[in-house]
């Protein structure tokens, strides 16, 4: 996720690493932290991907600085991840469902309509998983994770609603 928040943010703006993470933490407060260990690694990805490119300047305190852009081809990686999401974690399914339709708006009209039917799929059947779990009769769960389990297909179904 944090590479579809990278290329998101610069989408929008040119900026330092410094800056990427501090609009990273505001664009997407609610659903990604960010840290050093996190966009470093990702940011290097990215650029072997040729999907960022940077420019290196001295700072006015004589401090060397980059700047980050996207490039065409990460503009393209970006619309390729966000329509072709797939469930990789099903305990983070929701949280990033939330992430790649927040960022939605970069893609084209026609790009959107294969993002939600996608989207849609994904999470129709991360809610089957759940509602098939809590109808196994040998699965002895608790009232409390039953609740749980149905808490999630509600936020699912909210989601589904949204889309």
């Amino acid at each position: 996720m944090i590479e579809i928040a990278i290329l998101y943010i610069l989408n929008k703006y040119d900026c330092t690493i410094y800056k990427l993470s501090k609009l990273i933490e505001e664009y997407f407060f609610a659903y990604i932290k960010t840290s050093a260990g996190t966009v470093h690694p990702a940011l290097d990805r990215l650029l072997d991907k040729n999907c960022v490119s940077f420019v290196e300047r001295m700072s006015s305190g004589g401090l060397k600085s980059k700047t980050f852009s996207i490039t065409t081809a990460g503009i393209k990686y970006l619309e390729d991840l966000l329509i072709n999401f797939r469930e990789t974690n099903p305990n983070r399914i929701i949280q990033e469902a939330k992430v790649v339709l927040f960022c939605s708006n970069v893609l084209s009209v026609g790009q959107l309509i294969e993002f939600r039917e996608n989207l849609l799929n994904n999470l129709e059947l991360y809610k089957l998983k759940l509602e098939k779990g809590l109808k196994n009769e040998y699965i002895d769960l608790s009232e409390t994770q039953k609740k749980l389990a149905q808490n999630s297909i509600e936020e699912v179904e909210k989601l589904i609603k949204l889309i």
